[in-house]
């Protein structure tokens, strides 16, 4: 049918079935309960429409919650308050409702206005019987946009939090305390803690922190709440068991806040499996190589005994036969090859100076007294020869007696006292230097301080100063430590800690 002929007919239909408006005035005048208590003070929108969809009555506030005088809506299809694309389609489901008497007493929906501004209604719709009218609908019609924009707000909010608890990377668990401060049931859990565990959600909010870790541990929990009770934070180390009793290593920080009215604990887990294992791996690797170090260390003192043995032995003796045949030969001499013996003495004396550089250069290899006299005397002779050689005067107060310490301990020990006396030489610019050596308990301690310009903590840890590096690996062998502390223009102190009991197998373990 064409559009202008529909038209055409449903204005005769209204026109037709129109009722008696008039009428309809005086039978609602007579209402005056209705509409002096109840319609004109009412705060919710009111109106009333007709069979036909027509608003027959609305009240003040109706016509400020449509932004509409009442001249402009009496007797109008009441959709000229929404926007003229809804008028259709809310008109006929009107009417569709109306005659199969299904209509909705109770709804909310969102509408847009003829202005074009977005609302929530929330409808309350029922039949009234007033003699003469036919069907008449009252429609309690309340504005809700702030409280619906709100709700929604409030769901967007809740979605973007269980995307960002649910997204994190470590497990968290959410339960109230009791009232003598013990731990109740999970109120909240993220999925990487249900797949952490091999557990449901419903499962683990069924059960508390304390069917989730060994029985042993349950002090542990006691005395983090209270630290929590106290701080309102604390990280901690435990373990936590899966539904299949295997156990996770975890570090879990907690944070107790108020939830509810009630204090509440918030743990993010951290699995440290991974790093656990990363550990063990950076050990072994380590262990490994402080191994190597140390067999690289004996080799190379291996290497430094067998040479300067070699050097002291035979080229000391080769050098002293030749000192006895150049002598021979001058006795033999002449007077009148005075010329030639002046030669041979300057021979004999070159000689002499080299037996001398052979000595010391076999002593700085590796020197005799530490293995013939031990530790002490050692540290005595290295300290003059610094002094000698420096200009730095050392003060050494060591014990006055020898004590029992293996070959390889004091190996490392006089090293590192050769590469601090080095580090003075050539860093420091001291004066003074004193170096100290004493037995406490089952340890041996030396500490060798100057009085230069101290050393910074940035060249401390410079993993290029190979020097410290190789002080303290030497200690690190056989369970000990190198301590350096530097004050600027006060000095630098080392402090070498190393463990005398019964750590010989130690250096060969693994």
């Amino acid at each position: 049918m064409p559009e202008r002929d529909k038209n055409s007919k449903n204005q005769s239909l209204l026109e037709n079935s129109a009722p008696d408006y008039a009428q309809i005035e005086k039978i609602l005048g007579g209402s005056e309960l209705l509409f002096k208590q109840l319609w004109d003070i009412s705060v919710d929108g009111m109106r009333l429409t007709d069979e036909l969809g027509n608003m027959i009555a609305v009240n003040e506030a109706f016509c400020k919650t449509v932004e509409k005088t009442k001249q402009e809506m009496i007797y109008q299809p009441f959709p000229v308050i929404y926007h003229q694309k809804e008028h259709d389609k809310a008109l006929e489901m009107y009417k569709y409702d109306l005659q199969h008497n299904a209509i909705k007493t109770h709804f909310e929906h969102e509408r847009v206005l003829w202005n074009n501004k977005k609302v929530w209604f929330d409808f309350t719709n029922s039949f009234i019987d007033l003699p003469g009218l036919g069907k008449i609908v009252l429609s309690i019609i309340n504005d809700i946009t702030l409280r619906k924009n709100a709700e929604i707000d409030l769901q967007k909010s809740k979605e973007r939090y269980e995307l960002l608890f649910n997204s994190a990377n470590d497990a968290v668990f959410i339960c109230h305390l009791d009232s003598t401060h013990h731990v109740e049931k999970f109120i909240e859990i993220n999925n990487l803690a249900c797949n952490m565990l091999g557990f449901t959600k419903s499962e683990l909010t069924e059960i508390d922190f304390y069917q989730i870790i060994p029985p042993k541990s349950v002090y542990t929990i006691q005395s983090v709440i209270e630290t929590l009770l106290s701080k309102q934070h604390t990280i901690f180390e435990i373990v936590l068991l899966k539904k299949d009793r295997r156990q996770i290593p975890v570090e879990i920080s907690s944070h107790l806040f108020e939830f509810d009215n009630k204090p509440t604990v918030l743990s993010i887990a951290r699995n440290l499996s991974d790093r656990r294992q990363t550990e063990r791996q950076i050990n072994e690797s380590g262990k490994l190589l402080r191994d190597l170090a140390s067999r690289l260390q004996d080799i190379r003192e291996e290497e430094r005994t067998m040479i300067a043995r070699e050097i002291h032995d035979e080229l000391g003796q080769n050098l002293t036969v030749l000192k006895m045949q150049i002598s021979l030969i001058s006795n033999k001499l002449e007077d009148h090859q005075s010329h030639l013996k002046e030669k041979l003495l300057s021979a004999s004396k070159l000689i002499d100076q080299t037996v001398e550089n052979v000595q010391r250069i076999a002593s700085k290899l590796r020197p005799g007294i530490l293995d013939e006299l031990g530790l002490i005397p050692a540290i005595e002779w290295q300290s003059q020869d610094f002094e000698e050689h420096t200009g730095i005067k050392c003060n050494c107060t060591l014990p006055s007696e020898e004590f029992e310490i293996d070959s390889d301990r004091s190996t490392a020990l006089f090293r590192i006292l050769q590469e601090a006396l080095t580090n003075v030489a050539r860093h420091a610019q001291a004066q003074r230097i004193s170096i100290i050596l004493r037995k406490v308990n089952k340890s041996l301690l030396m500490e060798i301080t100057d009085n230069g310009r101290g050393i910074k903590d940035s060249q401390i840890k410079d993993p290029s100063a190979l020097g410290i590096l190789g002080m303290q690996e030497r200690a690190i062998v056989f369970g000990g430590e190198v301590m350096i502390n530097g004050v600027p223009d006060k000095g630098t102190n080392v402090k070498v800690k190393m463990p005398l009991d019964d750590l010989s197998n130690l250096k060969n373990q693994g």
